[in-house]
């Protein structure tokens, strides 16, 4: 088992990737390339894939371990690079993330398995016989929003203590248990939020490392956070103002994973230049109404930076 990684090691912004698919249904790689040099270009401290948002429950097996070499070899070592483990069961889990660690990831994001009816100890004993036969750094991913299976803080902690390679938290519950778990944790335990930075400074008042959100708001929330690390009242005060200018596009990107999927989508790649979108089914449609708020929203991202 390796050596917890030091503190200062994981922060920032690490967006998760969408995935673009060409007319075929296969992943574009033209755009894939192109998402992935915007987020290195603009300063992201890490990237991350295989999230909700890259529609990993979409893809086979075969498909997300292609996105995975994808990317990296994009990426290439230019920053460190999250790769979300969502297989459903032990054995596949364990596959995974052997071979993503092979491609070039530098540390994984366990995803709790497909078995909805288990335990909380048995969930905890899950992670923990991945993590311990996995040689980087380790992350769970505790969403109780959007995952049927989540745990509570004090397992949260035991996991992190018993393993402790297991040494970061993708945590998307409420913004008050995941800072009971960093304190429970002492501090030693890596916390990135997510729900596309919907709270994203009380995470960082919590003691949050950072933000795994899709990469939508990547200009504002890079800005959000240098500010934060400045600490200056004047510094905190311009994060409070662009992160309020930002809330409103925020909660409309998150209202669910499928409307993210539509419309978080297509104002990402008006950013990046990308005009053609094919959507894999299943997906929501959008409509002209949708479209019009997703035009105006980017506007508003832009002013707010």
């Amino acid at each position: 088992m390796i050596a917890p990684p030091a503190a200062e090691a994981f922060h920032g912004i690490y967006p998760m990737l969408y995935a673009f698919w060409d007319g075929d249904g296969r992943l574009d790689r033209a755009a894939m390339k192109q998402q992935v040099d915007y987020c290195v270009a603009s300063g992201a401290h890490g990237i991350a894939v295989l999230g909700l948002v890259s529609e990993s429950d979409k893809m086979e097996t075969r498909e997300r371990l292609g996105m995975v070499e994808m990317v990296a070899e994009f990426l290439g070592d230019r920053l460190p690079y999250a790769v979300t483990v969502c297989e459903p069961d032990e054995p596949g889990q364990l596959a995974f993330g052997h071979a993503a660690i092979e491609a070039g990831a530098s540390w994984l994001i366990l995803q709790p398995p497909a078995q909805p009816d288990i335990t909380e100890d048995e969930l905890v004993g899950f992670f923990g016989v991945i993590a311990d036969a996995l040689e980087v750094p380790i992350a769970v991913q505790n969403n109780p929003v959007n995952l049927k299976l989540s745990l509570s803080p004090d397992a949260l902690v035991r996991l992190h203590r018993d393993h402790p390679n297991i040494a970061l938290l993708k945590g998307e519950g409420f913004s008050v248990e995941i800072a009971e778990v960093i304190e429970k944790a002492g501090g030693s335990l890596r916390v990135f939020g997510g729900h596309g930075g919907i709270e994203f400074l009380t995470l960082l008042r919590g003691g949050a490392a950072g933000l795994i959100p899709a990469p939508d708001f990547l200009l504002p929330q890079l800005r959000l956070y240098s500010l934060w690390r400045s600490a200056t009242p004047e510094a905190i005060a311009e994060a409070e103002r662009i992160h309020r200018a930002v809330l409103p596009a925020i909660v409309f990107m998150s209202r669910s994973i499928p409307g993210m999927l539509c419309y978080g989508k297509r104002l990402f790649a008006s950013q990046i230049g990308i005009t053609q979108i094919h959507d894999r089914r299943p997906a929501l449609a959008p409509t002209p109404f949708g479209l019009a708020e997703t035009a105006r929203f980017a506007e508003e991202i832009a002013a707010a930076v």
